[in-house]
């Protein structure tokens, strides 16, 4: 597969990289918080957290293969660990676009679920905070206790820079007072966000953003959210505008209507093809690209710039009971 638009890759000038300050000493998650409220009470402001576990420089190959994972919180966080570094049926990850990952929250026993994927997986890692998830009796996920935190990661074996965390402007409030004071369902405050970071192999940059584009049905009540979903889309590719280098996006984009074969056009990955994007699993069979247990297909890598070499979705057989999405995969080059 080939890309529509190919943009060659620029070389790194020093002006242009900035290595993540990473963070030698380990945070309590439980204590640490990222995240504050600021004057908005319903949108926190939230720092970046990493941390580089690399034992040295890796290896420059002529393929990248890149993983996106919707890990459900981390509930099984031993259980993925153990599938990826074993008989996975997926290629080894160099890159890893991670998104519900837990941060100090009772229902994972208030682990650093990101921080120790990279530790275990021996690479550097940039972690955002999308929500500051509130106490609830129950909900998806089970029981919190106390405020915690949820957002998406990059994992990489290679050297990331160049981190920003975007806040979509463009976002559902889950902060229902009803949720709230009942301590049930899921409420939290803040909105979806896209961790942003430039990856440095060798000579060259890679920009990478791990997303979780907005959930739902495509209309609840007024609103439709595929509005919220194509607009965060938007910023992201106006976000990467301009930019003389691969550029590649990942994770659960929530694309209900994707490839279903009863729905028309798919508006959010609509945006992203007409802006120059590939599908990175295009070439794949509809019936080989299903990522959840209720038969769609949400969880995407595109990409612009590069050319994808390879892409599969991981086997249910191996991991079908470790989260409710599976993990997909793309290579690429450029």
């Amino acid at each position: 597969m080939h890309s529509g638009r190919q943009v060659r890759t620029s070389l790194l000038h020093m002006s242009s990289w900035r290595e993540f300050p990473w963070q030698p000493e380990a945070p309590d998650a439980r204590s640490d918080r990222l995240c504050a409220t600021g004057r908005r009470r319903d949108q926190p402001e939230c720092a970046i957290e990493g941390a580089d576990f690399r034992s040295g420089p890796a290896a420059l190959e002529d393929e990248l293969v890149i993983w996106a994972y919707n890990i459900e919180r981390g509930m099984r966080i031993d259980d993925q660990l153990r599938a990826i570094s074993g008989d996975s049926g997926m290629p080894d990850p160099d890159v890893l676009l991670i998104s519900e990952a837990d941060r100090g929250c009772t229902r994972t026993d208030g682990r650093n679920i990101a921080r120790e994927y990279a530790r275990a997986l021996g690479m550097c890692y940039v972690y955002g905070a999308e929500f500051i998830e509130l106490p609830r009796f129950w909900g998806p996920g089970g029981r919190i206790s106390g405020r915690c935190e949820h957002g998406n990661a990059i994992i990489s074996r290679y050297p990331i820079g160049n981190v920003r965390l975007i806040r979509h402007h463009r976002s559902r409030s889950w902060n229902s007072r009803v949720q709230r004071l009942a301590r049930v369902g899921q409420p939290r405050l803040g909105g979806r966000v896209a961790v942003a970071a430039d990856l440095r192999i060798g000579e060259r940059l890679l920009r990478t953003y791990a997303v979780h584009f907005e959930s739902g049905h495509v209309r609840v009540g007024p609103t439709n959210r595929d509005d919220y979903r194509s607009a965060q889309a938007r910023e992201l590719i106006a976000d990467a505008s301009g930019l003389q280098r691969g550029v590649v996006i990942g994770g659960d984009m929530n694309v209900v209507r994707h490839l279903a074969t009863d729905a028309g056009e798919e508006p959010t990955t609509t945006v992203l093809f007409e802006a120059g994007f590939e599908d990175g699993h295009a070439s794949l069979p509809r019936d080989e690209r299903t990522t959840t247990d209720s038969g769609l297909t949400i969880d995407l890598i595109v990409g612009r710039g590069l050319r994808f070499t390879g892409a599969g979705v991981g086997a249910r057989s191996i991991w079908g009971d470790l989260s409710d999405h599976l993990p997909i995969w793309a290579s690429i080059a450029w």
